[in-house]
């Protein structure tokens, strides 16, 4: 049985539905993915059954979400659009003077590592896994967090595979 794009249902050859790069948006055809970066084009991003945050480089925020993201954090759209990523976790070190990613704790983030790496390389990653001191009101909870990403083009997607209150 052939497999089709799972936004334009156009059908996709066998080199298409077994990238090693591609662990994110495995399923979606090379000219779906080509409008990802229309920020207004939420379908591509709807379209993949997780969490999904799409990133620009510089600077490094996010430039759009899909349903399920907005869900798992509680979010509307402009909570997220034009934020760090520790930002749209609500990772304590975010809140500080240097803000997310500048900050010296962000320095050993596996998270930002893996980013910045996507971005820099086009190197995909798997489930990189970590504990966040995450702010939710006047309380600190560490969370566990797992994420996977991806270089489209100029952008990268960061799936979040896991976001939980750390046992």
């Amino acid at each position: 049985m052939a497999q089709v794009c799972r936004t334009c249902k156009t059908a996709l050859n066998p080199t298409q539905t077994n990238w090693t790069r591609h662990n994110i948006t495995r399923g979606i055809c090379r000219l779906c993915l080509l409008r990802l970066g229309d920020s207004k084009n939420t379908e591509i991003l709807d379209a993949i059954d997780a969490p999904v945050l799409l990133m620009q480089e510089t600077p490094r925020q996010v430039s759009a979400a899909n349903k399920r993201a907005l869900d798992l954090f509680d979010k509307d759209l402009v909570n997220i659009e034009g934020h760090r990523g520790g930002q749209v976790f609500d990772c304590i070190h975010s809140f500080t003077e240097a803000g997310c990613g500048k900050d010296t704790n962000c320095e050993s983030c596996k998270i930002k590592t893996a980013i910045v790496e996507t971005f820099t390389t086009g190197n995909a990653f798997d489930a990189v896994s970590t504990h966040l001191k995450i702010k939710k009101g006047d309380d600190t909870i560490i969370y566990a967090i797992q994420v996977s990403t991806e270089k489209v083009d100029n952008l990268a997607l960061v799936r979040i595979d896991k976001y939980e209150k750390a046992k």
